[in-house]
């Protein structure tokens, strides 16, 4: 499955009856597999916790995937359809490690003081499994179908419980090269950045991992995707612009901006 994850194969169903924790083992292996190809653990990433439609291919309580260093790319790297096998663009929202003492915060402003920055944030997954034969284990051993993450200018976190509630409701828009707004709306009523924070930084302390400095954190989709290409059993229009830039408002003076170029 990692040989053909790597060259943008659909991937042989993953239809074997196992625990959650014995599908996080295999993800260990799967990634273990990636790393001569993809290099180092720099983050990890979750879903599942929004208040959107539950996603029936993540167990029903979230899921945890894991970043690479050859995942990340720089804002405004571009990528193509033939990148992918039925990739799709994900407005995401992220968050960066400052300091180790994220392993033992117990309120929401020591979580919040162990951050030192919001991360402008798109990511790229791509479930792409022979005949859509998708399952919440196999979601979990394929790494949350994680292909690139593009990363825009970090925006310095203020460690107050004023900022907390900044977070929470902090609004956001997707637009294209012409100007024109793909998508919008609000993280409030959506999730609440902190507590999407504690479950990762919990789950993987059951499976005796720790968070470093530096590690970057996407925290979940904010529901403005779009297929790459025609035809995808995820479904949807392929997205035709040649653009797709993600602002945050209300964080700083500016919007924090991160921007993928879709080469044809």
């Amino acid at each position: 499955m990692a040989d053909q994850f790597l060259t943008v194969q659909e991937l042989d169903p993953f239809i074997y009856d196992l625990t959650e924790a014995e599908a996080y083992r295999w993800q260990a292996e799967f990634i273990t597999a990636l790393q001569p190809h993809l290099g180092r653990i720099v983050g990890y990433k979750t879903g599942g916790h929004d208040t959107g439609p539950p996603n029936p291919n993540f167990p029903a309580h979230g899921i945890r995937g894991v970043l690479l260093e050859g995942m990340v790319r720089p804002n405004g790297a571009s990528v193509t359809p033939n990148d992918v096998v039925w990739g799709f663009l994900e407005a995401d929202f992220a968050v960066r490690v400052g300091d180790e003492s994220i392993n033992t915060a117990e309120t929401d402003l020591e979580l919040l003081s162990s951050l030192d920055a919001v991360i402008p944030f798109i990511e790229i997954p791509d479930p792409a499994f022979r005949n859509n034969q998708r399952s919440p284990t196999g979601s979990i051993v394929t790494n949350m179908a994680s292909r690139y993450a593009f990363v825009g200018e970090p925006i310095p976190i203020e460690p107050t419980l004023a900022w907390i509630a900044t977070l929470n409701t902090m609004t956001f828009a997707v637009h294209d090269e012409h100007g024109t707004e793909v998508g919008s709306g609000t993280l409030d009523g959506h999730y609440q950045p902190l507590t999407v924070v504690r479950w990762l930084r919990d789950h993987l302390r059951t499976f005796g991992l720790q968070l470093e400095p530096g590690h970057l954190l996407s925290l979940g989709t904010i529901s403005i995707n779009r297929q790459l290409k025609a035809g995808s059993p995820q479904g949807g229009p392929a997205y035709r612009s040649n653009q797709y830039r993600l602002s945050y408002y209300g964080l700083s003076g500016d919007a924090g901006t991160v921007v993928v170029n879709i080469e044809r």
